[in-house]
């Protein structure tokens, strides 16, 4: 048994105004907050579900809250903070997609769901004074706030706080962790199938992205007016409007996905979020030093790939323009040396100008699931492993490569045809997601697994990292897997290291990017 309180305000509506600008903290109420029904997602379009529109309001700035039933809490419990993915354009704290029950069941920790601004109206850039953008990660740090003054309320610790994000909220993780705004927030912190080096966090000139939005929509001299001008007239558009004209900004399908990203502000005020490059913050070892969880699962590329793979029309028109479009979904460009790295990689067996084959193009997810997922995982840890800093905290990895009889890739493509182990499945274990999947029988292998899981991630919000800690040589990934003995279904390995040639393939790759 659990309370909910949903819908809990902790910014004020940015609406007017208050659009492409710092959060404002939610005003106080006297008497009841009517906290038993969700408030609307953020102004989105899925471009990772078929068919997807524009949905949502800008008064969005919500967060979900849920405890044990208070007779269960003598002490005050630990607090699980989770920040959902969708590349910074889509996501919510949906109770349907993240239902707290299994971790409730656990009596011992609280959990908080948090939503935040996404695509234009979270990251809106013109790199100057106009609109320095991250409102989205500044919302997130705002949520991160109003737990800390709040949550002894409701029963929980405000120095036992473990800050968990999947995707671009596993990315957002590490952000904060670089952050002076979210400094002292949070305790520990789990990345799940993100990274903030990956290049989906850094590779898109967003001033530029500014300047192209305000075209698509029709507005004046776009490319000539100044910043203020600009962001004014982009905040006169109708909030529906401005989320359907991303579709007139992409190269292909619906790439890139990320187009809106966190940026390093130049004029620094009180609310900066950051004002150095993520990436040469986390080379120097510039972050909060605190224990830390990453890890990742086999096609963690599906959300990228999946549409692409299972639409015939999708992939003609990618294999025709093989060497210009296929660079770009990894993050890089059509230079000779970058096209032939890849053609050599993954798609060896065809033709120099069509990459695509009936027996290779499953390899789209490959090439989708190192770049974005794996490669910069490991970056960051080799980089964290690789500090002096003799108060180095601990960082462990994970490995989730257990298949189940569901998977998120049914959102991906509408079928239920097998993919393998795909990118968010392992939150099918973590939180009830009704969207997806039937809750599990009691006693089947993703029952015991959801248990496996669940107990991984609340024992460490409780007590510290759960598996092998990473050494400066060698880092050891704790393997989540199926088992060939129907009486325990699930088993747990220790599974060797990164792919070291995978790791250095990437690591050539993007320093010919210059990156």
């Amino acid at each position: 048994m659990f309370e909910a309180f949903l819908g809990v305000p902790y910014a004020k509506p940015p609406l007017g105004k208050l659009r492409f600008r710092d959060p404002v903290p939610a005003e106080s109420w006297s008497g009841h907050y009517d906290g038993t029904y969700e408030r609307s997602k953020c102004v989105q379009k899925s471009d990772a579900r078929p068919y997807s529109l524009v949905e949502g309001s800008e008064d969005c700035l919500y967060l979900n809250l849920y405890r044990p039933k208070v007779s269960y809490i003598t002490d005050p419990l630990p607090v699980i903070v989770f920040i959902h993915g969708g590349r910074y354009a889509s996501g919510s704290a949906s109770m349907a997609e993240y239902g707290p029950e299994r971790l409730m069941d656990t009596r011992r920790v609280l959990v908080v769901v948090i939503q935040y601004r996404l695509g234009v109206f979270g990251f809106l850039s013109t790199e100057d004074s106009s609109s320095p953008g991250n409102y989205g990660l500044k919302d997130q740090s705002m949520a991160l706030r109003w737990v800390q003054k709040n949550i002894k309320r409701f029963g929980g610790d405000t120095k036992r706080v473990m800050l968990v994000g999947h995707e671009a909220g596993a990315a957002s993780v590490q952000l904060h962790m670089m952050s002076p705004l979210s400094r002292g927030t949070f305790s520990k912190a789990v990345s799940m199938s993100g990274s903030a080096l990956a290049y989906w966090n850094y590779n898109i000139d967003q001033a530029r992205v500014a300047r192209r939005q305000a075209a698509v929509l029709g507005i004046p001299e776009a490319y000539k007016i100044s910043t203020t001008k600009l962001v004014d007239e982009l905040r006169a558009v109708d909030a529906i409007e401005l989320g359907r004209s991303i579709d007139r900004m992409k190269y292909f399908h619906v790439q890139p996905t990320g187009l809106y990203q966190p940026v390093a502000e130049r004029h620094e005020t009180n609310g900066t979020f950051l004002n150095k490059e993520p990436r040469a913050l986390w080379v120097s070892g510039k972050y909060e030093q605190i224990p830390w969880i990453t890890g990742f699962v086999p096609n963690d590329g599906a959300a990228d790939s999946l549409s692409i793979i299972t639409n015939t029309t999708l992939l003609e028109q990618l294999n025709e323009k093989s060497i210009k479009f296929i660079p770009r979904l990894a993050g890089g460009d059509a230079s000779p040396r970058t096209v032939q790295m890849l053609k050599e990689r993954f798609f060896n067996d065809s033709s120099q100008d069509n990459w695509l084959t009936t027996d290779n193009f499953l390899r789209l997810q490959d090439l989708m699931t190192e770049s974005a997922i794996i490669y910069p995982i490991a970056l960051g840890v080799k980089q964290h492993l690789s500090q002096r800093n003799s108060q180095r905290a601990p960082v462990s990895v994970y490995y989730f490569n257990f298949k189940g009889q569901f998977s998120y890739s049914y959102l991906y493509t509408y079928t239920r045809e097998d993919f393998g182990v795909c990118h968010s499945d392992e939150l099918l274990y973590l939180f009830r997601n009704t969207d997806v999947a039937v809750d599990f029988p009691t006693g089947s292998p993703e029952w015991i697994m959801a248990k496996g899981f669940v107990d991984y991630i609340s024992k460490t919000a409780r007590e510290g990292i759960v598996g092998p800690i990473c050494e400066r040589t060698d880092c050891q990934l704790l393997e989540f897997a199926n088992s060939s003995n129907s009486k325990v279904p699930v088993e747990l390995n220790l599974y060797n290291g990164f792919d070291e040639d995978l790791f250095q393939f990437w690591r050539t790759f993007y320093r010919l990017q210059g990156i």
